[in-house]
């Protein structure tokens, strides 16, 4: 059997060859229409109820759903039509990225920053005392950065500042790796002080709320919608993580997704816990929270065997809205033919109630029962999404759900309107770059500061010993902190110009005779010095 015929018995357009049987407790033989006096009526008059099954008739069900009956605006906002044809990637990102997202990260972050470090249970180092307030600009190039490190996959965050044979990127241009780090622990988007013990979701939701309201301004859907769920990687403590065996990533958070034609995500739902009510199921009560803005407009849902049952199907028909999918043979009320006919490959079998819900079952190379009140729409805005992901591991969820609907759905939603509007044929990942360039800014020099060249080391002894300061920072840079306090030459020699450049800073003048550093840093006067190679025959003078 061919798609075409499929398709055509969902339309039913054609009689069924089947007959029904004795097997089925429910069937009845009385004709699912009844006679009409007014044969032109728009939409004939039902008889029976949902337990009535039959095999389908010549006849369009559910007529009487008509979509936008008032032929009100849908579709990509006409103000974006209408002025963005000629604007970057960027501008199209910043519809929902824009200054009223980054000021609420900015706010909640410093938040957080300055109650973090009045705490008192900080270590004598803790990175958090030397913290900065953050703002706009910087926000802004820090996601930046996270949707660039999406692009240029490393091993870890800090082999991006590393620059050796193998690993070397531009990134360090932009931001230093220990700002870049503190702001990846303390960003924010709540206020912790005004949080409620019942909601779970309280880190992450206005966010969420916030970046769905722009999504729904920047474009109304047509008639055909999708649900699905997508998994957001997440090992971590966490009460409702959840464990989906189909997913490629089988532990993480669950979110339901409402998309439209053309992979834009409408609506963004996370899952924290069981939510069924009486006489309700918890895919019935996500698809009309999901929905709700949408229904009574004629408008067809297409959904997987998670969510579609019969009840689902004729409560969405009394909200003037169809629903097509697979469905789960051990669902209530399928008809027993259907479920106990066997096949052979390429035959179906279909059966339709009183109310309009149409029930097949097709064979091919196992049997695949699907459900319709009228008939696809192919959910794949998670395979876009997925593509340069910048979701890295980490201890706390709400981060990895802001990483997920920033730089995945909202680059994701951007990139459906940059195709639809400027009909530009660029691909995600070239879309992905030009939104990163344009978001990062290289760090600023001051002009007031000035550099001093020290052309060689002239080595003094000192009755202290301290650690080579070109020594340790190279292994820093290679290795880390950590074993750079181990590692680092701990010498009684200091460089004599350094001293008298840094004002006396002994710690940043302590050198070693066979040190080969030429990098720049800054020196606490505002200065910076350049080291460079000293031959191992430089002896300390006395």
């Amino acid at each position: 059997m061919n798609r075409n015929e499929i398709s055509s018995l969902l339309d039913l357009s054609s009689e069924s060859s089947f007959d029904d049987t004795d097997e089925d407790p429910n069937w009845n033989d009385e004709d699912v229409y009844s006679s009409s006096e007014d044969e032109s009526s728009a939409s004939p008059v039902m008889r029976g109820d949902g337990n009535d099954w039959n095999n389908v008739i010549d006849e369009q069900p559910n007529s009487n759903v008509i979509y936008n009956p008032n032929n009100e605006c849908v579709g990509i906002n006409e103000d974006i039509v209408e002025t963005m044809i000629d604007c970057s990637p960027y501008d199209f990102f910043a519809l929902f990225f824009d200054d009223e997202v980054l000021k609420l990260i900015v706010l909640e972050t410093n938040r957080y920053a300055n109650d973090k470090r009045n705490s008192c249970n900080l270590s004598r180092n803790a990175r958090i005392k030397k913290w900065k307030e953050t703002d706009v600009k910087e926000i802004k190039t820090f996601f930046g950065l996270v949707i660039w490190m999406g692009l240029d996959k490393m091993p870890t965050i800090g082999h991006y500042w590393r620059n050796t044979t193998l690993f070397s990127s531009h990134i360090p241009q932009y931001m230093s790796k220990n700002r870049f780090e503190l702001l990846l622990s303390v960003l924010h988007f709540s206020d912790n002080n005004t949080a409620t013990s019942y909601n779970r979701l309280y880190k992450i939701q206005p966010l969420i709320d916030l970046l769905v309201y722009k999504f729904n301004a920047a474009l109304i859907p047509n008639d055909s919608m999708c649900i699905d769920e997508s998994m957001v990687p997440f090992s971590g403590r966490l009460l409702f993580r959840q464990y989906n065996a189909s997913k490629r990533h089988r532990y993480g958070i669950k979110i339901f997704k409402l998309c439209t034609t053309d992979f834009y995500t409408s609506k963004y739902k996370i899952y924290s816990g069981k939510e069924a009510s009486d006489n309700t199921s918890v895919a019935t009560k996500v698809v009309f929270e999901l929905l709700s803005d949408y229904l009574d407009f004629g408008r067809t849902l297409y959904a997987d065997n998670w969510y579609n049952s019969i009840d689902l199907a004729e409560k969405l028909l009394d909200r003037n809205t169809h629903l097509v999918g697979t469905l789960r043979k051990n669902r209530k009320r399928i008809p027993k033919e259907i479920v106990t006919t066997k096949l052979k490959r390429g035959e179906m079998i279909a059966k339709q109630n009183g109310l309009g819900v149409t029930v097949l079952k097709w064979k091919d190379r196992r049997d695949v029962l699907m459900i319709s009140t009228k008939h696809g729409l192919i959910d794949v805005s998670d395979q876009i999404g997925a593509y340069h992901t910048c979701l890295r591991k980490g201890v706390k969820w709400y981060r990895k759900v802001a990483f997920d609907i920033i730089c995945n759905t909202a680059v994701v939603n951007a990139f459906s309107l940059y195709k639809a509007v400027t009909n530009n044929n660029k691909s995600i990942t070239q879309f992905r770059e030009d939104i990163a360039l344009d978001m990062v800014k290289k760090k600023e020099v001051n002009s007031q500061q000035t550099s001093t060249i020290i052309p060689h080391h002239t080595l003094v002894k000192d009755k202290k010993r301290a650690r080579c300061d070109g020594c340790y920072r190279q292994c820093c840079r290679e290795e880390g902190t950590i074993n750079a306090r181990k590692k680092a030459k701990r010498v009684h020699t200091k460089c004599e110009a350094i001293l008298e450049a840094s004002k006396g800073d002994a710690k940043v003048a302590a050198a070693c005779g066979d040190i080969s550093v030429t990098s720049m840093w800054k020196l606490t006067n505002g200065q910076q010095v350049a080291k460079v190679r000293v031959p191992r025959s430089a002896k300390p003078t006395e």
